[in-house]
């Protein structure tokens, strides 16, 4: 599913970038939006989204392809 990055929606992710010590924006939004989704992520980047979800209370899903 495509999700466009909303204004409303930078402060969550800049604070998890933040708190994580990275700065790609991407990975950012799509652990954000998975989390509020409750959704598993299908990816080939797993380490940095991994990263970026143990930063959160209830760490988002990865699959790795």
């Amino acid at each position: 599913r495509i999700v466009p990055f909303a204004a409303d929606q930078a402060h969550e992710v800049g604070a998890l970038l933040g708190t994580a010590g990275s700065a790609d924006v991407v990975d950012g939004h799509i652990v954000t939006v998975a989390a509020a989704a409750a959704a598993t992520v299908l990816t080939a980047d797993a380490d940095d989204l991994a990263r970026l979800s143990a930063c959160l209370d209830d760490p988002v899903p990865l699959l790795r392809f």
